[in-house]
């Protein structure tokens, strides 16, 4: 059963702030605040660090901070406890390991190069040794289409979105655990206000001097956001991004093509 453990080490875990979208006072992201106190567990990305060790999986934990349920781990040489993201499937009792080759469990890390293709990823480096950015929430995974060329791997993320990422990172077998998230149902408000969501109220519903659609004038202007810029069917992504160059198809057009079929 998942639930909330007793944390082995206080070093794995840390007092968390509730900030509630506010940046020195003033309301930089709307519809927050209110949350239950909860504490911030400490997550390994940087599964590098222990290369060629093995790690033995103690147990599966909810963490209140993510999606996704957490396994907390102990290195057999150090006798070292963390915290990683546990794969789907991932049992416990198992043994992984990060290494340059020869992956074979689920819950095992190495670099691109030496992981086949069709194969579902989590916890993947966008960089090298920039950490785990990429499918990190519930249910999510990556997937290798092609080895591209000597130094970047084709991967069709969970957005469907196609990228060239760099041989040299790392990733770990298997989908992201708790794939039921999306079934989910909230069954009382309360249920959103302790996670830290306040309600939402429509814009033509406010006066003028609050939101551009206030007053109660229909028609006439464009859907615009509350501070005045256009809403719908406009790009908010930087034209001159470095990234830019290593997307191959982005999130729209594959849908498209998916539509098409």
């Amino acid at each position: 059963m998942v639930k909330i453990w007793k944390v082995l080490n206080r070093r794995l875990q840390s007092g968390k702030k509730r900030i509630s979208g506010r940046s020195f006072g003033t309301i930089s992201i709307r519809h927050r605040g209110g949350a239950l106190k909860r504490k911030y567990r400490f997550i390994e990305y940087f599964r590098q660090k222990w290369l060629n060790i093995w790690i033995y999986t103690l147990r599966i934990e909810y963490d209140p901070n993510r999606t996704a349920f957490i396994a907390l781990c102990c290195s057999i040489k150090y006798g070292i406890y963390f915290y990683i993201l546990a794969p789907h499937k991932l049992q416990l009792g198992s043994l992984i390991q990060t290494s340059m080759s020869n992956i074979k469990n689920i819950g095992d890390s190495s670099k691109l190069e030496s992981i086949p293709e069709g194969i579902f990823l989590n916890s993947l480096e966008l960089f090298k040794n920039s950490g785990s950015k990429l499918s990190r929430a519930a249910g999510t995974g990556s997937i290798i289409i092609k080895q591209f060329n000597k130094k970047y791997s084709l991967v069709k993320l969970s957005s469907k979105e196609h990228r060239l990422v760099s041989k040299d990172c790392f990733a770990t077998m298997g989908s992201v655990s708790n794939l039921n998230h999306k079934l989910e149902k909230k069954l009382k408000a309360s249920d959103t206000r302790n996670k830290g969501f306040r309600p939402t109220v429509r814009g033509i519903a406010m006066n003028p001097v609050d939101h551009p659609h206030g007053g109660r004038t229909n028609g006439g202007i464009t859907c615009r956001t509350y501070s005045g810029k256009i809403g719908l069917n406009k790009s908010t992504r930087r034209k001159n991004r470095f990234s830019n160059s290593l997307i191959i198809i982005g999130q729209r057009k594959q849908k498209l093509i998916e539509k098409k079929k």
